[in-house]
């Protein structure tokens, strides 16, 4: 059995390397805060934002439920490393200088329960955003999610955000194969029968063709 999510994809997905790039130059350069939305069970990119926020001397903090229940699991499991003094508690945020502040929250697919949206509707009592703030959609939107999501950015921009996402900048790879990868595989495994899975039925039919 095959993902076949990806099958209308030509070439290779590329490395979550190219990520960690692209938040490396954006922690660089960013005036003020810097808030990152990407889904809360994605572990390796939270610790490509934790990584980034090290090296250029700024403190991380947690927003949503969810992501905070994620992070914390993963860091009692030893499947985020952390350096001593990074994480946050949301009671300290007021205390430090915008440019040295990360938030890693949920809402990347516009959720209107979510702490991203929260935050934009000015309903988190603790966080807002405000005008100066750099947020970085790290994801894209799940098919039926696009208005959303579009709804959620621009919002973002009215509030005097600069707003990085999909269509603007690396900031998201996907977890599934491209064409190539698809292909490598199946010349590896050289499967006797074979069935492809997860995906619409054109990702279906495509696999099979």
């Amino acid at each position: 059995m095959s993902d076949s999510t990806y099958a209308e994809i030509p070439g290779y997905t590329p490395s979550e390397i190219v990520v960690g790039q692209t938040l490396d130059r954006i922690m660089a350069e960013a005036p003020g805060r810097v808030i990152v939305t990407t889904f809360s069970s994605l572990i390796s990119r939270i610790q490509l934002v934790i990584n980034a926020a090290a090296k250029y001397n700024r403190r991380v903090f947690i927003v949503g439920r969810s992501m905070n229940d994620t992070a914390r699991m993963a860091l009692e499991l030893g499947y985020l490393n952390v350096p001593d003094g990074i994480m946050g508690k949301l009671e300290e945020l007021h205390n430090l200088p915008h440019d040295k502040i990360v938030l890693i929250t949920t809402g990347s697919q516009g959720e209107p329960t979510s702490a991203l949206v929260r935050m934009l509707n000015k309903d988190n009592r603790q966080v807002h955003i405000i005008k100066g703030d750099t947020v970085v959609i790290s994801a894209t939107p799940v098919p039926g999610n696009e208005s959303l999501v579009n709804r959620t950015i621009d919002t973002l921009f009215k509030r005097g955000a600069e707003v990085f996402y999909d269509k603007v900048a690396q900031v998201h790879v996907h977890g599934h194969g491209s064409q190539e990868e698809l292909k490598l595989l199946l010349n590896l495994v050289k499967p006797k029968y074979f069935m492809p899975i997860h995906g619409e039925y054109r990702h279906l039919s495509f696999m099979q063709n």
